[in-house]
């Protein structure tokens, strides 16, 4: 297998370290499972281990780890509930399970199997923290292992007082990651694609019953009434106005869902011209909620989008879900609906355009819902884009993720500046209530926000026409936003100081224009590398003989044309 960079030095790290238990925490679509396929592999052939057993949270990820193993070479046989043979099943490398399993005898089996010397590796291994019947059957049932490998894709805090069977953690009580490849580093490599959060107001109504009021209609002169409520989602409210708010606007039968889905689906529709199987996620709260989005996209579409939901308590449901997940994987329909069901371990590349419509507002479950949409494919270079309500919580999740982003790509393109002065080159099913959902206005964009930064809807539409004039696609209008507002920021300082001796207040604008264009061309460098696969080094080589001076040497206008040559060469195919 050819690994990428941060796997290479994930597998040096675990051998550096020594120990029977490794944590990595890497982002989703960075490549976890390739990576412990490839260590596997390594570990069988150094003699060090006979066997692999992989255990998954879930039926869909168990048959998803056996494709892989077998894509890459190795043997595991996916053990289905009640198949007590296929832990140690004569011709394979070894197994798949679920934690699930490994509460009946399934956690004997699997002990049993481990007589031969096994490298055993717990995927999304927070959830045996999560449920403690499956924290104690798992430590029973993978004591015996030489090396134990868990992964997570989520960034998470857990104390040491609901412990994570074969995690380590400091004197604060919080988990120590042993390897971290988060997000921010991972879109800077070109590993996966950027995404940007579109929020949309709007203005919800309701009843409560259980805040009541007195009246004077009866003929008593004494009733109790609901209170009626009203409010806007971007504002600061109770948590359960913000719950009532958002039943309410989910509600398919008022105007903000449809208005989003529309909204959500003409976006699809423009990155399709550029990536003809682009598809969209819709996360719903409810099952009949989610069906009632598949109507609406009927009527805008033409065509009903499948709905998923994940029955934990029905294998056969199950069953079913990653049979229509598998369909929409491998296929070109626009949109798939799920509840619960695409929050974690589910991989379809094409999803491009989200809609977040669950009341959910961990930053865990919010970022597995963006790990869906971060994954990448050869020759292809869009911006993945998530529409989500402008409540201040996920606008505060949005916020981290891209600061996330900002850091790394600033550290990013420091490392290689000075490498060239150097001379190289649950998903939400909420409380039952009573309250009453009255109405809710059409949405109302909001604000995207990018790179850290808030960007209004005025901003975005004149990135969107300055890209069409320079023939720049579309999807790539977000990225020029910091330009034009460096452009406006001079442009008012020249308006504000007509004097000669007044020209040196355009400065600073000036400044910031140069440090956005450097992070602009070292990330369409890197992703560049990521595309030819070729090492950083060899695209700013490039660069030189096409004519551009060294990166630490650039002006402005240097800046500005190895920017436009960067694109040119993005958009060959």
């Amino acid at each position: 297998m050819q690994l990428r960079q941060w796997q290479r030095r994930a597998v040096d790290a675990f051998y550096a370290a020594n120990s029977e238990n490794f944590l990595v925490s890497a982002t989703p679509g960075a490549g976890k499972t390739k990576f412990s396929l490839y260590l596997a592999q390594d570990l069988i052939r150094q003699g060090v281990v006979e066997r692999v057993a992989v255990v998954a949270p879930s039926d869909n990820l168990r048959i998803q780890w056996a494709d892989e193993a077998a894509a890459a070479g190795l043997k595991l046989f996916p053990v289905a509930p009640g198949d007590n043979d296929g832990y140690s099943k004569t011709g394979y490398s070894g197994c798949v399970v679920t934690y699930q399993q490994l509460l009946g005898n399934g956690g004997g089996l699997l002990r049993h199997a481990m007589r031969r010397r096994t490298f055993v590796i717990l995927d999304e291994v927070h959830h045996a923290g999560d449920n403690k019947s499956w924290g104690d059957a798992l430590r029973q049932a993978v004591e015996p292992a030489v090396h134990r490998l868990c992964l997570t894709g989520t960034p998470w805090r857990r104390d040491a007082t609901s412990p994570i069977p074969f995690v380590r953690y400091d004197d604060n009580g919080t988990v120590v990651v042993d390897y971290a490849y988060e997000y921010g580093t991972a879109v800077a490599d070109g590993v996966c694609r950027r995404i940007e959060f579109h929020a949309y107001d709007g203005e919800a109504r309701w009843t409560d019953p259980s805040r009541m009021r007195r009246s004077a209609s009866d003929e008593n002169g004494k009733s109790d009434v609901s209170v009626e409520f009203t409010a806007k989602l971007g504002a600061n409210m109770a948590d359960e106005d913000v719950s009532a708010a958002l039943d309410t606007v989910y509600e398919p039968k008022y105007a903000w869902m449809p208005s989003i889905l529309a909204q959500a689906d003409a976006m699809l529709t423009e990155l399709r011209e550029d990536v003809p199987d682009a598809a969209g996620l819709v996360v719903a709260e409810r099952q009949w909620l989610a069906q009632g989005y598949a109507a609406l996209l009927e009527q805008i579409t033409g065509t009903r989008p499948p709905v998923v939901v994940s029955d934990p308590k029905s294998d056969p449901g199950s069953r079913i879900a990653k049979d229509q997940i598998d369909r929409f994987r491998k296929g070109t329909g626009r949109w798939i609906i799920a509840v619960k069901m695409i929050s974690e371990g589910v991989d379809i590349p094409r999803l491009a355009v989200g809609v977040y419509a669950s009341k959910t507002q961990t930053p865990l479950f919010y970022r597995q819902v963006v790990g869906r949409f971060v994954r990448t494919r050869p020759n292809e270079e869009i911006n993945a884009r998530l529409l989500i309500p402008a409540v201040p919580e996920l606008m505060r999740h949005a916020r981290e993720i891209e600061e996330e982003l900002r850091h790394q790509l600033e550290i990013a393109a420091q490392e290689d500046e000075k490498a060239q002065q150097e001379g190289g080159g649950d998903g939400g099913q909420g409380m039952l209530d009573f309250r009453t959902p009255l109405s809710a206005s059409e949405s109302v964009f909001d604000r995207a926000i990018l790179g850290g930064d808030e960007v209004s809807a005025e901003e975005l539409a004149a990135a969107q026409e300055r890209a069409q004039q320079l023939g720049i696609p579309r999807t790539y209008a977000a990225n020029l936003v910091p330009l034009l507002r460096a452009q406006v920021a001079q442009s008012e300082a020249a308006a504000a100081a007509p004097e000669p001796q007044a020209a040196h207040k355009a400065e600073i604008p000036h400044y910031r224009r140069e440090k956005l264009l450097r992070q602009e061309v070292e990330t369409l460098a890197r992703k560049i590398s990521y595309r030819r696969n070729r090492p950083p080094k060899d695209i700013n080589i490039d660069l030189l003989k096409a004519g551009h001076p060294k990166r630490s040497k650039a002006t402005v206008e240097d800046l500005e044309a190895m920017r436009t040559t960067l694109l040119g060469w993005l958009g060959e195919r």
